[in-house]
């Protein structure tokens, strides 16, 4: 009986540990305000947004080596992170140019997949092994961790302008375009990003309030020494808990996600897709955290008081969107396969 209480009983709460919730909790909240008109407007603010993040993102995956490079390096950088983020946009402008497609400015009809230009890939590789040549600090190690992990965002960050306009993309497809601002009323164009998101931050909430008040079995203390098996287990639980009921409630009332990918119809992919982010939202924490340990640094940056910088913040955001993305549109080809 001793030791059932002993399993059972909470963690006893540092003075550091409640300053540091409280700050957490603080920058969440403004981060809220800023970020959630965003999300719920969408189209071309949306597509703003993700610029900024993203070269934020971009300049911190350079800064974490806390190596000075060559100027050139951050210029290449940023060229190819919006190159390969932005694609599937700047495709679309000789198009525009040449009249094939009437120009409006809506971005939704660009991003209709994930698509990375392998040109642009060879371009990449090329401009950065032409940097390892003419700098002797930047190394070939060097260029593979930043290549490696400008992909990953890059393909993160696409998949979420893919996953925040595919609802908008369905719903034309089926009704046909409207003149809304929002593309159809009562933003629900923004219901698909926000149950991925909801899926993401119960995870990481769930893992941090479940780790911090019975956390005792550690994880994987070699990349992330206060991770442990409480909260990895808390997490999934909140995490399939609120993104499926919050999914379930929408669709039952007549609010799907994706008309015609999730809806009651196929209630089945929602829960398949609510187990699957919770374990994406982990390995990417895992990863990035791997990249933190690996150059000694506890944070990616400072912009987020309490959680770091952008990537701290957006680790698991990036593995859960690369996962919805890929998931959906597989789902999409295989139901049109079996038409």
């Amino acid at each position: 009986m001793k030791n059932n209480k002993e399993i059972i009983q909470p963690n006893e709460l540092t003075q550091e540990t409640k300053a540091s919730m409280k700050t957490r909790i603080i920058s969440a909240i403004i981060a809220l305000v800023v970020a959630v008109p965003t999300i719920l407007v969408g189209d071309i603010f949306f597509f703003i947004g993700a610029v900024f993040i993203l070269l934020v993102s971009t300049y911190e995956i350079i800064h974490c080596a806390k190596k000075k490079y060559n100027p050139a390096l951050y210029i290449t950088a940023f060229i190819l992170a919006v190159l390969m983020t932005f694609w599937p946009a700047i495709r679309s402008i000789p198009d525009f140019v040449n009249g094939t497609k009437e120009f409006n400015w809506h971005i939704y009809p660009m991003f209709g997949e994930i698509y990375i230009s392998l040109p642009v890939l060879a371009l990449g590789i090329f401009g950065l092994f032409v940097l390892v040549l003419i700098d002797k600090g930047f190394t070939v190690r060097d260029a593979c961790f930043i290549f490696t992990m400008m992909l990953t965002i890059t393909i993160g960050y696409q998949s979420a302008l893919v996953v925040r306009y595919l609802p908008s993309q369905a719903h034309a497809a089926i009704h046909g375009s409207t003149s809304s601002f929002n593309l159809y009323d009562n933003l629900e164009s923004a219901l698909l990003i926000i149950y991925i998101l909801i899926a993401t931050f119960m995870s990481d909430v769930g893992a941090y309030f479940i780790g911090v008040f019975f956390g005792k079995h550690k994880m994987l203390e070699r990349i992330s020494p206060k991770k442990t098996w409480e909260g990895f287990f808390g997490g999934v639980f909140f995490s399939i808990a609120f993104s499926f009921g919050f999914a379930m409630i929408l669709m039952a009332t007549g609010h799907p996600l994706v008309e015609g990918i999730l809806d009651m119809e196929h209630w089945y992919i929602a829960l398949i897709l609510s187990t699957l982010l919770p374990l994406a939202a982990v390995l990417g924490d895992f990863v990035f955290s791997s990249a933190k340990r690996y150059f000694g640094i506890k944070d990616f940056g400072n912009i987020i008081p309490g959680h770091g910088g952008m990537l701290d913040r957006l680790d698991s955001v990036i593995f859960t969107m690369i996962t919805s993305g890929v998931f959906l549109s597989l789902f999409q080809y295989w139901s049109q396969f079996n038409k």
